[in-house]
Parts: C-alpha cells; sequence; structure tokens
C-alpha cells in the first residue's frame, strides 16, 4: 500500500485518480480547496475505497493554507509515497489578472509557487519513504509555443496578461522544475511531468460557464480526451515499481521534448532561485 496526496482531487483527472488508487488499496489523501466539494468528493472516493481516504483543505493561492494542508498531512501519515501536483486555475472568462495578497498573479501563484511550495514542505515525509516521486502537470498546448519563455524580471506584471499566456508560462515552470527537482534529488526522488492534452471537462464544470464560451467550447470538449484515461495514467504513473521512463511524458508514458527553453540550465536555475524567494527560501530535504 502506498500513501498519496493528489492535490485537486474533487473533480476531473484528480477525482478519477483517486478513485482508481483508492479502490486498488491505495491510501489517498485528497487535497482540495473547497470544503464543501471536498466533502462530496472523499464521499464518491470511499465509495469503493479499501482503506478510507483523507480530506485536507488546501488552497494553493494561499502560502497559509499550503503550510497548513502540509502540517496536517504530517499528522496524518509518517512517510508520503507519491506526491501528485494536479490542480490548476485556467479561467478563461477572465479579462484582467487577479493577484494575491501576497502580490503574485493568481495564475501563475496557483499552477506554479503553490505547487512548489508543498512539494518543499512535503519533501521531509517524501524522503522518509522508500522510492518516493513527485509528479507534476504540464499541457499538450506547448507545442504550439516552442519559443516560449519564462517571463523573468516581470512574472507578475499585469501588462501581458491573458488566461492562455499565464497558464502556458506556469506550465512551462512546473516542467522547468521538474528537471531540476530531479538532477537535485537524483537518486533519492523520482520526478515526472506529465504532458497532459485537453481533457473533457465534467458536466458541472461546462454548465459553470458562460453561455457562449459553453457553446464555443463544446466541440473541443467533445474531441477531448476522457478524464478516466488521464487517470490511469496517474495510477499507472504513481504505482509502476521501474518508474517513470524520463523526467517528461505523454499521456501514455512516452517521453516527449519540452520546449526549449526548459533545457536551459542557467533559466532553470534562477527560475528555482526565483521561486525559493516568492515563497519564503522553504527548505527542501535533497
Amino acid at each position: 500500500m502506498l500513501t498519496i496526496a493528489i492535490t485537486g482531487a474533487n473533480s476531473g483527472i484528480g477525482l478519477r485518480a483517486a478513485r482508481i488508487l483508492a479502490s486498488a488499496g491505495h491510501r489517498v489523501l485528497a487535497l482540495c480547496r473547497d470544503p464543501g466539494r471536498g466533502r462530496a468528493a472523499l464521499a464518491d472516493i470511499n465509495a469503493h475505497a479499501v482503506h478510507p481516504a483523507d480530506l485536507i483543505q488546501a488552497d494553493l493561492s494561499i502560502p497559509g493554507s499550503i503550510h497548513a494542508a502540509a502540517d496536517r498531512v504530517a499528522q496524518t501519515t509518517g512517510h508520503l509515497d507519491v506526491l501528485i501536483n494536479n490542480s490548476a486555475v485556467f479561467d478563461q472568462t477572465l479579462r484582467e489578472p487577479h493577484f494575491t495578497p501576497e502580490g503574485h498573479e493568481l495564475f501563475w501563484a496557483t499552477n506554479h509557487l503553490g505547487p512548489f511550495l508543498l512539494t518543499a514542505r512535503l519533501s521531509p515525509l517524501l524522503a522518509a519513504a522508500p522510492s518516493p516521486r513527485v509528479i507534476n502537470i504540464a499541457s499538450k498546448g506547448l507545442l504550439s509555443m516552442p519559443r516560449i519563455r519564462i517571463r523573468f524580471g516581470e512574472l507578475d506584471d499585469p501588462s501581458w496578461f491573458s488566461p492562455t499566456r499565464a497558464y502556458y508560462h506556469a506550465k512551462l515552470a512546473q516542467i522547468m522544475t521538474t528537471l531540476t527537482l530531479a538532477d537535485r534529488a537524483k537518486g533519492h526522488l523520482g520526478a515526472t511531468c506529465v504532458r497532459v492534452p485537453a481533457v473533457r471537462l465534467d458536466p458541472g464544470r461546462v454548465a459553470a460557464m458562460p453561455w457562449l464560451l459553453r457553446i464555443l467550447y463544446a466541440p473541443k470538449n467533445r474531441m477531448a480526451a476522457p478524464a478516466e484515461h488521464l487517470g490511469r495514467t496517474y495510477a499507472r504513473l504513481a504505482t509502476t515499481p521501474e518508474g517513470p521512463p524520463a523526467p517528461y511524458v505523454d499521456e501514455d508514458l512516452r517521453p516527449v521534448r519540452a520546449p526549449a527553453f526548459a533545457y536551459d540550465d542557467a533559466a532553470r536555475e534562477r527560475l528555482w532561485e526565483a521561486s525559493q524567494a516568492a515563497t519564503g527560501d522553504p527548505a527542501w530535504a535533497w
């Protein structure tokens, strides 16, 4: 039995992965932002769980919530075999950037800084496991942006914001963080980033969209990959004994290339240092 923490476990791929892993006999820690939706998801996960899953409230845009969640995980278990940083925000209805109380743009805070800080805080628990793994999530949409770069010096600058730009910018950062972590913890941690294609949204997510966006999104949603398939991908990656074949893989766990900027060693180190500074210089186990 593995102990596996999954962020964003209340819907989409995270919920499917949590169901699969819990029904296979693993202990699941479901990290969710909204307690009400989290409780509903927990009932769903536990309907077929071998060992009851635990619900832990965590808002990845709020450092205090991340610290509290990490403390709760530590109170719940003495080690953590797998951390799946699945949660992300991609609200295409936003026309202006939103900022956290710490002054960070919401997409950057939630999709990059939050997972970065959570992974650091949980690193001692991961280090206590025999073969720990961290799984981060990127997007196949980056294929359309081969020249994308991290905007050092304007990470929270509102002038270039659009939901699409902000989302893929943070996803590039997730790839780069994974590659850096794989190097820093080599031999002690398996770090992998999954290139996820467009995923079919749950009916509730679609119904919550403005009517025009719902109509425009309908054809794409019909063609998108089922969340169940990606849930199985997460589960395979978390539990396969031989581990991932490469630090960056597609939904079928085949090695793939990232945008060129991700392989710039100096840029990756600069991103790590900027992320450390933005999250309060957390300590790492490696």
